[in-house]
C-alpha cells in the first residue's frame, strides 16, 4: 500500500509526512508547555535574575501590555528579550521593586477578572 502511494502520489505522501512531523513537533511542545505551566511550582514564582519578561508574564498569567507596564518597558515597542537582572540595572531598581510591581499588577488584574465574573454571573 505504501509502495503504491509512493509510486503514484509521491508529492502528496511527502506533504502528508511533513505535516505529520510538524503536528508531532508542535503537539509535543504544546503538551510540554501545558504541563510545565500547570505545575503550581511555576506559577507566581518569585522573580529571579535569569527570568525574562515573557517568563514572568506566563508565570503570573499577565497579558504582555500589563507586563510591559509593570516592568517599565515601552508600551508600544516590540517585546524585549532581556534578563531581569539587566532590566533592573538598566532601570536603576532592584529585583524587589520589580517583584512588587509585578505582584501589584497581578493583584489588580485578578480583581478585575473577579469583578468581570461577578458581573457576568449577575447578568445571567
Amino acid at each position: 500500500m505504501i509502495r503504491d502511494l509512493w509510486e503514484h502520489n509521491r508529492p502528496a505522501l511527502l506533504a502528508f509526512a511533513v505535516a505529520l512531523v510538524a503536528l508531532g513537533v508542535f503537539g509535543v511542545r504544546t503538551f510540554a508547555s501545558a504541563v510545565y505551566w500547570y505545575d503550581p511550582a511555576h506559577q507566581d514564582q518569585p522573580l529571579a535574575p535569569w527570568m525574562t519578561p515573557r517568563y514572568v508574564a506566563k508565570s503570573y498569567d499577565l497579558p504582555p501590555s500589563i507586563m510591559r507596564e509593570a516592568l517599565m518597558l515601552a508600551p508600544d515597542g516590540p517585546p524585549r528579550r532581556i534578563r531581569l537582572d539587566r532590566l533592573a540595572l538598566e532601570k536603576g531598581v532592584t529585583l524587589e521593586v520589580l517583584q512588587a510591581r509585578v505582584e501589584a499588577a497581578a493583584e489588580i488584574l485578578d480583581a478585575q477578572r473577579e469583578a468581570e465574573k461577578l458581573h457576568r454571573a449577575n447578568d445571567e
